[in-house]
């Protein structure tokens, strides 16, 4: 893998677990190894001279239901991570995949529009939908996260109930144990509890995190080049390398921020499609209220 890619792979990375920690893994763990002969002041002179100005920025993270590895269907998981350097924290917002939307003038479930028009139309839909601007997408098949899982040995969750959909490979039983990759997305997908999709996209960021974590304590070269090249091999994106540069150069910055998670706020209803067919479909209808002081975040 070249420099440009490997560089590229790590911001895709950085994106997809969490909006922004994992792109610079290698360069604070290369500060980190330069940083243990220094005493303390020595350490702050050189963290002061190397902070840079970051612009602020928004990722659309996309995630495909697509074995086949063509970046086609409707998008499973929709996620926009914020980053601005004046934010106490990185944001992360889940977008439920039937949110009521227009896409291109029309209503219809916000996960339809990477079908009508791929991650182009779906960048456009949530910046009108949110009043916000969207710098960068990147797109990652299920495949990868499966993958990505099982390199690290697995993540451990506390599965709340009963967990079983044939359609889906879907099979778990309650209680705390270690997922393998196939077993993680179906804990991550299901969505047949009390909370329906917002439970749902809770546990998207929950396996997310845990998988982010698990990366962090393997801290050696031995897996890293292997899931690099995974994600590298199951995503599209248009991140610039010039942003990546500066990314990876702001490295003590952004690792210091937290993360702030939510989903969109809303209530599911069965609205009235069609009058003549007497047709109704479930709609996931945001909190126009809620809505708007969420967006703040993002602009």
């Amino acid at each position: 893998m070249t420099k440009n890619k490997l560089l590229i792979t790590l911001v895709v990375v950085a994106a997809v677990l969490a909006g922004g920690l994992l792109a610079v893994y290698n360069h604070s763990s290369q500060d980190n190894d330069r940083d243990a002969g220094r005493n303390p002041q020595e350490n702050a002179q050189a963290n002061n001279e190397e902070k840079v100005d970051i612009d602020p920025m928004n990722i659309l993270i996309l995630g495909l239901d697509d074995r086949d590895g063509d970046f086609r269907g409707r998008t499973d998981t929709i996620m926009l991570a914020g980053f601005n350097p004046e934010h106490e924290a990185i944001n992360l917002l889940s977008i439920p995949r039937d949110t009521r939307v227009k896409i291109k003038g029309a209503y219809d479930k916000v996960n339809a529009a990477y079908v009508y028009g791929g991650p182009e139309l779906t960048r456009k839909t949530l910046e009108d939908f949110l009043d916000i601007e969207i710098d960068y997408y990147v797109v990652i098949d299920f495949d990868a996260f499966v993958k990505m899982v099982d390199l690290v040995g697995g993540i451990e969750v506390d599965v709340p109930i009963r967990m079983k959909y044939e359609q889906e490979n879907i099979d778990l039983y309650p209680g705390k144990q270690v997922l393998n990759g196939e077993q993680a997305l179906g804990y991550a997908r299901y969505r047949y509890t009390s909370e329906g999709d917002i439970g749902r996209a809770k546990r998207q960021q929950e396996v997310v995190k845990l998988l982010l974590e698990k990366m962090f304590k393997l801290r050696n070269v031995v897996k890293m080049p292997e899931l690099i090249k995974t994600v590298y091999d199951h995503v599209e994106t248009d991140f610039p390398l010039t942003q990546v540069t500066e990314l990876a150069k702001a490295a003590n910055q952004i690792k210091e921020k937290p993360i702030n998670s939510m989903v969109l706020p809303g209530t599911n209803e069965k609205l009235l499609v069609d009058k003549e067919k007497n047709l109704r479909l479930w709609y996931y209808i945001p909190d126009r209220q809620k809505l708007d002081e969420i967006s703040k975040l993002f602009q």
